[in-house]
């Protein structure tokens, strides 16, 4: 399954064990620099059990993806439970210890209120293997508890792989959140979805690197 959707659909995946075995329309991302920290609102339920749950605004989804380890850009979901093959899982049979294992990726909407500019809406793409934010976000969802009725403070420390983020709620709203005056991205078309057919030259570069790798993840 290549994008997961639903609380317990995301728990089954990231608790499930497990065998050791570029183009798209332009994203607005959310990018922090060292010691940066600011207000966002996730704009996306983790869950649709939830009480604030919108259906206009949908889910949040988690998504297994694999990228070439020499480019972290050509990254793409996995395919191989929709077309039974996948480039990527073929490498990684090859030689798992080169880098190619698929890898669960958390993708969501938020507004952003950095003090800079007016709040606007921005993608937060983040890793779930043994990600400290993530499993916030997951543990705060349990029990059909919102994540989109109150602002939450959020700090990037460290640069590179050294990278973590401290994310802290803050109180629930007192009133209605205008939500109108935001337009939600549509998180499918935040990830690169490529047929198999295409995956190798996508993930080995012999595609059109100025289409293939022009968003920064």
């Amino acid at each position: 399954m290549g994008i997961i959707k639903g609380l317990k659909a995301i728990n089954d995946e990231i608790d499930r064990p497990r065998s050791s075995s570029l183009s798209g329309p332009r994203v607005r991302w959310l990018k922090l620099d060292d010691g940066q920290s600011v207000k966002i609102r996730f704009a996306n339920e983790v869950d649709d059990s939830s009480e604030h749950y919108d259906e206009d605004r949908g889910l949040a989804i988690v998504v297994s993806e694999h990228q070439n380890p020499q480019d972290y850009k050509r990254k793409a979901v996995c395919t191989l439970d929709d077309e039974g093959r996948c480039f990527g899982c073929e490498m990684h049979r090859r030689n798992p210890k080169d880098g190619w294992k698929p890898r669960l990726r958390f993708y969501t909407n938020v507004v952003v209120d950095d003090k800079i500019e007016d709040p606007y809406i921005a993608v937060w793409s983040m890793g779930v293997a043994k990600s400290s934010t993530f499993n916030t976000i997951r543990d705060f969802a349990g029990d059909g508890n919102s994540v989109t009725n109150m602002e939450w403070k959020v700090k990037r420390n460290g640069k590179g792989t050294e990278t973590n983020y401290t994310l802290i709620p803050g109180p629930v709203d007192s009133d209605k959140f205008d939500w109108s005056r935001f337009e939600i991205f549509p998180l499918e078309s935040a990830i690169r979805q490529v047929p198999y057919s295409d995956q190798e030259s996508f993930y080995l570069g012999f595609d059109n690197p100025a289409t293939s790798t022009s968003v920064d993840w």
